[in-house]
């Protein structure tokens, strides 16, 4: 019996439930969802040419030898690039350049059983290193880190603790990279890739549990629980905002007009409120921010500072781009429920005011 059976048993049964959750998940996109899989997939052919490796040495078949670690030296690499590939939305430079490092990749992997240049196989079938091997490794560094540029760059409005979680993941494939290339015997690099898919898709799931796709900001879910968690002495405001003329948007200049209607709003508050509160999208074009101050001065100056912001940016877009607020202070002797109506009333209060200054029709 080879000495990794169990490993490979446990790492293969990981990895055909990951691709199966994966399958049936509608948490990714379709194109992330593909290149998710591939990445799977490709890990899955790196362990099955660690066990050709093995039974080649030990049943003394050359060409399994060949083939096995002709396997491993172009699958390991790809799966970082898939893994790549599903954390960007479009093609870019750097990902050209990372796709002709892994074409190169691929053709010295292919010649490696000829040229040697990757590994080489004795007589007595017997693997060893070749003069490039330096090649691979370093490049599985350079994925994993463009991997993590692009992660970051996508998730970048997630809390500063999240951040820290999805470090790990990275952490952890370089950690794997680099102990493989110390040493060949360990044959972490497969398991490592199986808990990294597992580890980034599960980091997934949660980001999309607690934030807002679109916009970036907190989402409902997150909301509701936070405000369970709102003690009733608490010093804090709640600010209502509410985006003006939504559905005319959506009606004469389409829906991606009205999706940067939205994430403009969410940029704007999210940049005045900072860290002086939480902000999070709750509706359609209805945002709530829960300030932790109940000092009016500054409460004023973030709902001047969104609108001010939303000025700016009406101009960038083309079409006007403002929101009705309502804010109020909450009371010792009233509930979080009692504070969030009172700020809805005002909210509407300011809307209702909207409509008459600018003459449109209200929204039915």
């Amino acid at each position: 019996m080879l000495d990794y059976t169990y490993i490979y048993i446990l790492t293969s049964i990981a990895l055909v439930a990951l691709m199966t959750i994966v399958r049936r998940s509608s948490h990714l996109e379709k194109r992330k969802n593909l290149f998710f899989i591939l990445a799977a997939y490709t890990d899955m052919l790196v362990l099955l040419g660690y066990v050709g490796r093995d039974l080649s040495e030990q049943h003394k078949i050359m060409l399994l030898a060949q083939g096995s670690n002709l396997i491993i030296y172009m699958c390991a690499p790809l799966t970082m690039f898939w893994l790549i590939l599903a954390s960007t939305k479009k093609t870019d430079k750097l990902l050209c350049f990372c796709g002709v490092l892994e074409a190169i990749s691929i053709i010295i992997a292919v010649s490696s059983p000829f040229t040697e240049l990757f590994f080489t196989v004795s007589d007595d079938v017997v693997y060893s290193r070749g003069p490039l091997y330096l090649y691979n490794e370093i490049l599985g560094i350079l994925f994993v880190i463009v991997w993590a540029w692009y992660s970051y760059r996508e998730f970048r409005y997630i809390e500063f603790i999240d951040k820290v979680y999805l470090s790990e993941v990275f952490v952890f494939q370089l950690a794997a990279i680099i102990l493989q290339g110390l040493n060949s015997t360990y044959k972490v690099i497969y398991i490592g890739g199986a808990f990294d898919l597992a580890l980034y898709y599960a980091f997934i799931i949660e980001v999309y549990g607690k934030y807002d796709k679109m916009t970036g900001l907190r989402n409902r879910l997150y909301y509701n629980n936070f405000v369970n968690s709102i003690k009733p002495a608490e010093k804090y405001a709640v600010i209502l905002f509410d985006g003006n003329g939504l559905k005319n948007i959506n009606d004469t200049l389409g829906h991606e007009a009205g999706d940067k209607f939205l994430c403009t709003i969410a940029s704007a508050i999210a940049s005045a409120v900072g860290k002086k509160g939480s902000s999070y999208r709750v509706g359609g074009d209805e945002f709530v921010s829960i300030v932790r101050s109940d000092n009016t001065e500054v409460l004023e100056r973030i709902v001047a500072d969104v609108h001010k912001k939303l000025e700016a940016s009406s101009e960038k877009l083309g079409f006007e781009c403002t929101v009705s607020s309502g804010v109020a202070v909450h009371l010792p002797c009233e509930s979080f429920n009692d504070t969030f109506n009172r700020a809805d009333m005002k909210m509407y209060e300011d809307k209702n005011r909207y409509y008459i200054s600018t003459g449109k029709e209200k929204r039915k």
